[in-house]
């Protein structure tokens, strides 16, 4: 009886490592990084070429690496961590080193006349440590790396959502599929929610708006708004600084470093979305009605393993208004934004 007493007294002691993606998105098990060769002369771009980790020790015995190994063209920046006492955490941060672009393998741009001169590399920082749960750990790394700002060098829709940030929504049959229309009427691809207004899911919770994206002319800020329907007054929301005009997760405008984040309560009606120029609803397109006026779109959100996230979806647009001379190009990724807690209300 004493031996079984104390058998079932003894604590089982070990170490145990949660990690954190401090970006967010698109979770905690990728970071996602950008970089351009040669940066726009007028405006240099500001990329997303360094993401960071939080590593914490939730156990009670110290954290114990045996080793910490990277693939692909990135770098730990600092010293990596070789012990993390119980309790605490440590801050690793993760540098995409690309400098020239991956070998060819099919188009990854958003168009067809640079296709070699972007594309993607998938590495992966791998931990092993004493953690019996989860000895070894892989943290995913997805860079985007282009010649030049612009220039159709762009990540397309597909590889921006799919293949860097891993979300396994549908967005169209095909991996090079532009999301093109006619002069006249929309055209709609893989999942797409029709929509043109929404409503909160949970009203005792706000409406959240984060920019996942944004690949549009360098320089330009971009104002993401809200309006009730059927009411044409616009709430501004936020908007993302243009110098991160060829970037992911971009920062709002003038403040480097604070995401590009904003939420709001619209109460219990029906609402829309204008992203500078561009409405929700196609019918309020009418300056440039180019594809009906269908010129945001809207899909649900999958997670890296497939599940749909409740009450969250992307918001993906293309600009109609275009330079003198050129086209409209259907890339969608101009703007790329997830949305929280809503529901569609229809058109």
């Amino acid at each position: 009886m004493q031996m079984i007493e104390a058998l079932e007294s003894r604590q089982l002691f070990s170490a145990a490592m949660q990690v954190d993606n401090l970006d967010i998105l698109p979770g905690a098990e990728r970071l996602i990084f950008n970089r351009i060769k040669t940066p726009n002369a007028d405006t240099p771009n500001s990329v997303k070429d360094r993401g960071a980790i939080r590593i914490t020790n939730t156990g009670d015995q110290v954290l114990r690496f045996s080793s910490i190994k990277v693939t692909g063209p990135y770098r730990i920046l600092g010293i990596a961590p070789q012990a993390i006492p119980a309790g605490k955490s440590v801050t690793l941060t993760v540098q995409f080193t690309a400098s020239t672009a991956p070998h060819f393998t099919f188009n990854q741009t958003s168009g067809f006349d640079n296709q070699v001169r972007g594309g993607a590399y998938i590495g992966s920082l791998v931990f092993n440590t004493n953690d019996p749960a989860q000895p070894t750990y892989t943290e995913e790394l997805a860079g985007w790396w282009q010649a030049e700002s612009e220039k159709n060098e762009e990540p397309n829709a597909q590889t921006l959502i799919n293949l860097i940030a891993n979300y396994k929504t549908d967005i169209a049959p095909d991996h090079t599929t532009l999301l093109s229309e006619t002069d006249s009427s929309a055209s709609y691809y893989g999942e797409e929610t029709i929509s043109a207004y929404w409503q909160v899911a949970n009203a005792s919770k706000p409406v959240g708006v984060r920019q996942l994206a944004t690949f549009h002319t360098q320089g330009n800020p971009v104002f993401l708004n809200w309006y009730a329907k059927g009411n044409g007054a616009t709430h501004g929301l936020f908007a993302s600084d243009g110098v991160a005009g060829q970037s992911f997760l971009p920062y709002k405008l003038g403040q480097k470093g604070t995401a590009a984040f904003g939420s709001f309560s619209p109460g219990s009606g029906a609402f829309g979305f204008k992203i500078d120029n561009e409405w929700s609803d196609d019918t309020l397109n009418t300056t440039h009605p180019t594809g009906g006026g269908h010129h945001v779109r809207f899909y649900p959100v999958r997670d890296h393993n497939g599940n749909l996230l409740d009450n969250t979806y992307f918001m993906i647009m293309d600009y109609s208004i275009v330079a003198a001379g050129t086209v409209q190009n259907y890339d969608f990724q101009d703007n790329v934004y997830i949305i929280t807690n809503v529901k569609p209300a229809g058109n």
